[in-house]
């Protein structure tokens, strides 16, 4: 994936920017609401793994935004190209919320 940021941990929802910081840099480190587009037509999960339920279908090539600010671990799976790749990424497409693996999708530059 080119030009993702992958941060571990959790965040303090209180937390202030430093005083220099720009306004932009918070959504520069957060993903969320960053187009990606399709790799391979993939199912929108419900959890993190390949046998949760479905709630939709992400079509190659369709576009979608990041619902979340990070990359979140799960099942491994070996899809798009993979091997043993366990990072999935919650997705907005048409307002159908979930999580795709990321393998399978990219940053839409």
């Amino acid at each position: 994936m080119a030009g993702a940021a992958f941060v571990g941990g959790t965040g303090s929802a209180g937390a202030a920017a430093p005083a220099a910081a720009p306004t932009g840099a918070k959504a520069a480190v957060c993903g969320k609401g960053d187009v990606v587009k399709a790799e391979e037509s993939v199912k929108i999960r419900k959890e993190r793994k390949l046998n949760s339920t479905a709630v939709g279908l992400f079509p190659k090539g369709a576009k979608a935004k990041w619902a979340a600010c990070t990359v979140a671990y799960g099942q491994t799976y070996s899809l798009c190209g993979w091997e043993n790749d366990n990072r999935w990424s919650y997705i907005d497409y048409r307002g159908t919320k979930g999580w795709v693996p990321t393998a399978c999708e990219n940053f839409v530059v």
